[in-house]
């Protein structure tokens, strides 16, 4: 397949500015489509609101150290398409069936409602191409070991439950694994943690066939801003 040819989605993005210097190389050419956040930057003179201003800065302060400077932010912007998105039950995602190569969602997943999460990942279902796979990473709330379990109620139990910084599932490989098998999937571990708190990480590369669909996608996490975090593959048959 020629890079012409593919067209990857990435769910939930936010702040593509912000992005570390290899997944800003991997997300920004015109083979992806970007849902997510409002651009941090006015179009017009690149200075973004105050509003904007600060979730950047806090932004910068949890990616210490892994963020790419803003100046020119909107460069960004123009060289991908990016939209603002929204995904309530009942929505589908703007792509005809067997449409996209490779969908790729990084901490998005534990932020929607159980039942809201199985809808958009039934839609990530519909529209990849046979054999392509969605990429779903979250935290493993209670599985890991290589830090704490994730706090009961995170980010704070003082925030409100439909706020949209809320974690409102707690998701380890085999919830996960099962809700992608649900939706038709096939569920591929990648990196998780057992219920005996071993650690794994498989080679994706040693996965996936060099001929599979978007196999240059599929086979490598180097885009990856929280190698460390569960990361489960749904491959549609």
């Amino acid at each position: 397949m020629t890079n012409g040819s593919l067209k990857r989605l990435h769910l939930g993005a936010s702040s593509l500015e912000l992005l570390s210097q290899t997944p800003t190389a991997e997300f920004i050419d015109s083979s992806w489509v970007h849902l997510g956040d409002e651009p941090n930057y006015d179009a017009r003179s690149d200075t973004g609101t105050i509003k904007s201003k600060a979730r950047s800065i806090a932004k910068r302060i949890l990616r210490k150290g892994r963020v790419v400077k803003s100046d020119g932010a909107s460069d960004l912007y123009r060289k991908t398409d990016f939209r603002q998105w929204m995904f309530n039950s009942g929505d589908k995602l703007p792509f005809d069936d067997n449409r996209i190569s490779f969908i790729y969602s990084e901490h998005v997943l534990e932020h929607f409602r159980f039942d809201i999460a199985v809808e958009l990942l039934a839609e990530s279902y519909r529209v990849l191409q046979p054999g392509a796979v969605i990429r779903t990473v979250v935290p493993d709330a209670d599985y890991r070991t290589y830090e704490a379990p994730e706090p009961v109620g995170y980010p704070g139990r003082a925030l409100a439950f439909n706020h949209p910084n809320k974690h409102k599932v707690r998701w380890n490989a085999y919830m996960l694994g099962r809700t992608l098998a649900f939706v038709g999937l096939k569920p591929v571990n990648i990196v998780w943690c057992d219920e005996s708190g071993n650690y794994i990480r498989n080679n994706p590369a040693e996965i996936y066939e060099p001929n599979s669909v978007d196999f240059a996608m599929s086979s490598t996490l180097r885009y990856v801003q929280r190698p460390t975090s569960l990361i489960v593959d749904g491959v549609k048959a």
